[in-house]
């Protein structure tokens, strides 16, 4: 088939357009077989007046000359009626056969009203001029029968004459009138044979249209419809067979790719379901996507607990990248708007970018391994504890095009997820290494420290002792007493978590955290509604409590109130608020707060709100924070309430 009908669109046109023709032409030529047989209907109705004006002629000299007048006043009667007539019926005869004789029929339209010229055949014209020639001798022979003088012609010779000749006459009329029956009964039999032909070939046109349609659009439509639906319901290795080379065909072909695609994914997540470390989860990655989109170097950077992102691991054409690791510098990076905007980002000429910035440090490395295209794709953070970005990178400028782009943006969560988990996972087994690590470090170290407090205390109690190495003793003990909270803090994060739940009256729980605050009592005020049941650890939450609201009295100025809240909107959490005053927290340190062992307190250990997070996740809750000039700073965590609320009203602050 031509280039030009293969598109589905043309060949229904081009089918439609074809059966409109045929009707359209059938139509038409109905129409002009309507205006053949009015025609004809005009000339047998001239013929018919042909034989009624002879008849009327022949009937009136039959009387004439029967009833002859014998004298003048009778004639000049007859004069008056008879020529009159005579005169008048000659006159139609001779416009009706001169018209049939010549073949031209326009004088007489305003009397007949036809729309269109009759058609005479070869015959009958001969015959009409045969008819023509015998009238004009006829009425040769009338005019000289009926005398030179016009005033008194000789009536009862004229009528002798036409009495004379009517058989003749009627003769040629009568075959004229059987010849234009012949005529007019061949014209309908061919009109009919065709309208016939017409309908057929209509008929014929619409049934192989049928059956195209059926072959081409209907049939072809009801296997890809029963390939989708086993594609739907999982089998992403059917393939649907191209019938046709038209748009169905082309839907089919990017269908089956799609069912690929589908396939070349489920393979791809069920991978990334073993693997079980980083190294496994980059070679499936280098391994299958190059059969979804050109990529032939993968890279994993994670966000430290020193704010610095680090290369973990690359892969390049499938293999380990002996690259080693780096570490590089987010701040006003593109690293630094990937991980901000939680969004893939397309660095489409890694060379002219890299030279915009001496920041861009990670896109000079991509340069000096050849690469020239890259996509960064966010992953872990929202809670996972853990933060990165999967860089994809290809040797060629500008060989992601936008479906590409479009892949990877709908394959992005879905990668994301699987590579965050493993992240969490790799992080998870770190920190449970260091904490197994610190806890033998902690016991290790408080011995030691026993011992020095022991000794301090033994040199406190001599009384003669300089006044200086007293403060040295004191300042010693203070730092032991230190180093005694960090070592519990450590344990408190490092140790596997135990929790004793039992429901407990949330609102009771804050007025035992803040009247175990006896010296700034009054500078804490609680607002609370009426709020169900929790199911908790009392004193694991206590501690959460006790460290964000002391957090929130050294982080306001003396004398300034703190707010805690408590409410509950008909969801499955619990909220509450702890809000205060004072300067607000850098948007560069809020997102680093809950990374272990970072703080912004002078003889801070970094590890307070790690492990308020650690126990709220422990409880399946969840904390966040906002801060700003006109607000101030509000930590809000959420607590999923129990079953059965608590009944009551609601307790004045």
């Amino acid at each position: 088939m031509p280039n030009l009908l293969r598109p589905l669109k043309v060949q229904i046109i081009f089918a439609i357009t074809l059966l409109t023709g045929l009707f359209a032409t059938s139509a038409l030529y109905s129409m002009r077989v309507i205006d053949h047989q009015r025609a004809d209907d005009a000339l047998l109705r001239l013929a018919g007046e042909l034989l009624y004006g002879q008849q009327h002629l022949t009937v009136q000299a039959m009387e004439y000359k029967e009833n002859a007048p014998r004298d003048y006043p009778s004639y000049y009667r007859d004069l008056g009626l008879y020529f009159k007539d005579l005169n008048r019926t000659r006159a139609s005869l001779d416009s009706i056969i001169e018209a049939f004789s010549t073949n031209r029929f326009e004088a007489l339209d305003a009397t007949i009203g036809m729309r269109m010229q009759p058609e005479l055949s070869d015959e009958t014209l001969r015959i009409a001029k045969q008819l023509g020639m015998t009238w004009a001798a006829f009425t040769i022979a009338l005019d000289d029968r009926l005398g030179p003088d016009p005033q008194e012609p000789r009536l009862e010779w004229a009528a002798e004459t036409i009495i004379d000749h009517h058989e003749e006459l009627e003769a040629s009329s009568m075959q004229l009138v059987d010849m234009l029956d012949s005529d007019v009964a061949a014209r309908a039999a061919q009109a009919q044979q065709i309208n016939r032909l017409l309908l057929g070939l209509a008929i014929l046109v619409a049934i192989g249209i049928a059956a195209w349609f059926y072959w081409r659009v209907l049939r072809p439509m009801a296997d890809a419809v029963a390939g989708f639906r086993k594609v739907a319901n999982g089998d992403f290795s059917h393939r649907v067979s191209v019938r046709s080379d038209n748009e169905l065909g082309w839907l089919v072909g990017a269908f089956n790719q799609l069912a690929g695609r589908l396939e070349t994914l489920r393979r791809l997540l069920t991978r990334l379901e073993q693997g079980g470390d980083l190294s496994s989860t980059l070679r499936t990655l280098s391994e299958t996507l190059p059969h979804l989109m050109p990529v032939d170097w993968i890279g994993v950077l994670i966000v430290g607990v020193d704010g610095r992102i680090h290369l973990e691991q690359a892969f390049s054409d499938g293999k380990p990248d002996p690259i080693g690791q780096h570490s590089f510098d987010t701040d006003r990076t593109l690293l630094e708007e990937c991980l901000h905007t939680r969004q893939p980002l397309h660095i489409a000429d890694v060379q002219q970018l890299s030279e915009l910035s001496e920041n861009y440090v990670f896109l000079k490395r991509l340069l000096e391994l050849g690469r020239r295209d890259a996509i960064f794709l966010p992953v872990g953070g929202n809670g996972s504890g853990v933060q990165g970005v999967v860089v994809f990178a290809s040797r060629f400028p500008n060989s992601y095009r936008s479906e590409h782009l479009e892949l990877l943006r709908n394959l992005g969560v879905l990668v994301g997820v699987s590579l965050g988990r493993t992240l969490q996972l790799v992080t998870t087994q770190r920190l449970a290494s260091i904490g197994q690590f610190a806890s033998g470090i902690v016991h290790e170290v408080r011995n030691p420290l026993a011992t020095i407090s022991l000794a301090l205390d033994h040199l406190e109690q001599i009384d003669t002792l300089p006044e200086n190495s007293l403060k040295r003793i004191s300042l010693a003990g203070n730092e032991i007493a230190r180093l005694e909270r960090l070592l519990a803090d450590i344990l408190v994060y490092a140790k596997p978590l135990v929790l004793n739940r039992e429901p407990a009256d949330i609102v009771e729980i804050l007025r035992e955290v803040i009247e175990s605050e006896p010296h700034a009592k009054a500078r804490i005020k609680l607002r609370t509604t009426p709020c169900p049941a929790v199911r908790v650890d009392s004193d694991r939450i206590r501690q959460v409590l006790i460290n964000l609201i002391r957090n929130a009295l050294q982080a306001s100025p003396e004398g300034d109130q703190i707010t805690v809240t408590c409410a509950h909107q008909q969801t499955p959490w619990v909220t509450i608020g702890i809000n205060n005053g004072g300067t607000p927290i850098p948007v560069a340190d809020q997102d680093r707060l809950f990374d272990p062992f970072y703080t912004t307190k002078t003889g801070g250990t970094g590890l307070g709100l790690p492990i308020v997070q650690r126990l709220l996740n422990a409880h399946g809750g969840q904390i966040s924070l906002s801060s700003s000039d006109q607000d101030g700073t509000t930590f809000t965590i959420r607590i999923p309430s129990a079953i059965s609320p608590l009944e009551g009203e609601a307790r004045p602050a």
